[in-house]
C-alpha cells in the first residue's frame, strides 16, 4: 500500500505520533530488513509516545502482509501489465511485475485524493502535529543514526512538499513512477516510454475509479 491507502485503513486513526509512523518502514532505507533483524528481537518501548509509533509500524507491515497477496490486488496488477503490453512497453527492458504494483499502490492513493480529498487534507494536518522529537526519539532507542537522520529529512521534505495531492494528475503519477522505479531498477523511463505508460494509466484509472476499495479493503 501507499501512503494515502495505509492511513485510510487505519481510521479513524488520529494519533499524530501513531499517524507519522505508518510513514516511517517507506520513508526510512533498508527499514523492514532493520526491523527484521533488530527491532523485533529489541524489548519493546515502554513509552506511551514510543508505543503509538511501534503500533503503527507493526500495523503498516500487517496492513500489507493482507493486501499484496490479496487476489483481488493481484488482478488488477495482471491487468495492469496487460495495458502495458499493449501500449508497446517492453517487458524485456522493464520490469513491469514491478512497475504495474508500483502504479496500482500509487493510483488507489489517486483516487482517495479525487473521491476523498479531506481524508488527504486531514492526513497532512495529522502528520503535521506529530513531534518530530519523539519520532527521532524512536530511532534512538534501536541506536539507528544514520536512518534517523534519513528518515527525518524525508519526512520533512514529504510533509512540506504534500506531494499526494498532486496525483490528481495522472503526469505526476508517471512522474513518481519513474523516481521510485529508478531507485529500485538504477533506469529510468524513456520519454516514449512515460508517453505509453501515460496511456496506460488512463485506461487503467477509469476501472479503479469504481473498484478500489473493494480491492483495498477485499
Amino acid at each position: 500500500m501507499h501512503f494515502l491507502a495505509h492511513y485510510y485503513t487505519e481510521l479513524p486513526a488520529d494519533n499524530p505520533l501513531f499517524v507519522a509512523g505508518l510513514t516511517i518502514p517507506d520513508l526510512t532505507p533498508r527499514f523492514t530488513k532493520i526491523y527484521n533483524s533488530l527491532i523485533v528481537k529489541h524489548s519493546p518501548p515502554t513509552s506511551p509516545d514510543l508505543k503509538q509509533i511501534q503500533n503503527s509500524i507493526v500495523q503498516h507491515f500487517k496492513g500489507d502482509k493482507r493486501f499484496h497477496p490479496s487476489s483481488l490486488f493481484l488482478e488488477q496488477i495482471k491487468l495492469t501489465i496487460e495495458a502495458f503490453l499493449k501500449e508497446g512497453l517492453n517487458r524485456e527492458r522493464l520490469r513491469l511485475s514491478v512497475i504495474a504494483h508500483l502504479a496500482v499502490e500509487m493510483l488507489i492513493d489517486r483516487q482517495i485524493v479525487m473521491q476523498k480529498k479531506g481524508i488527504c487534507e486531514e492526513y497532512y494536518r495529522t502528520i503535521n502535529r506529530a513531534d518530530e522529537t519523539v519520532l527521532t526519539n524512536y530511532f534512538d532507542l534501536f541506536a539507528l543514526e544514520e536512518q534517523k537522520r534519513n528518515f527525518l529529512r524525508t519526512f520533512q521534505f514529504f510533509k512540506q512538499k504534500q506531494f499526494l495531492f498532486l496525483f490528481t494528475e495522472l503526469e505526476n503519477i508517471v512522474f513518481g513512477l519513474n523516481r521510485v522505479y529508478g531507485m529500485v531498477a538504477g533506469t529510468e523511463f524513456t520519454e516514449n516510454e512515460k508517453q505509453r505508460l501515460l496511456t496506460a494509466l488512463h485506461n487503467i484509472d477509469g476501472d479503479l475509479r469504481y473498484s478500489w476499495q473493494s480491492i483495498l479493503r477485499p
